[in-house]
């Protein structure tokens, strides 16, 4: 399923955000990352296999810039929030955007010694599988 990558690209049309989206852990200097939670299940299932999944993701940026990094979950927390199903496609045809929820406001995680902060952003996001799908 090509969903973490079709989100990451949907939050890098921002054309406001300061650092480009990656996927994976955020890194020992400043980084926009993306990346899964744990809790993502299958909320229902038909006779022919298709699913509804509810899928669980976290963005996160760490930085010196306390301020920008409010700013920018701000940005990505409304752009997100607005997503249709028809600005967020698979690629390969693996899921079907149905809607998008945002588990509360970004939230400061935690500050280290170097002066690097990390704010976190997490949500929901609904799709529907099909075993049809490639």
């Amino acid at each position: 399923m090509d969903l973490l990558e079709r989100l990451k690209d949907s939050i890098n049309t921002i054309s406001e955000l300061p650092l480009h989206c990656k996927l994976g852990y955020l890194s020992v200097s400043e980084s926009l990352v993306l990346y899964p939670l744990p809790g993502s299940r299958v909320l229902d299932e038909d006779y022919a296999g298709n699913q509804t999944w509810q899928m669980n993701y976290e963005l996160g940026i760490r930085t010196t810039d306390q301020e920008q990094a409010n700013a920018v979950l701000w940005l990505a927390s409304r752009h997100l929030d607005l997503l249709t199903d028809e600005e967020l496609v698979s690629s390969n045809h693996s899921f079907e955007f149905q809607s998008l929820d945002i588990n509360g406001q970004p939230s400061i995680s935690q500050q280290d010694t170097q002066g690097f902060t990390i704010y976190q952003l997490s949500f929901s996001v609904i799709v529907n599988t099909s075993l049809d799908a490639a």
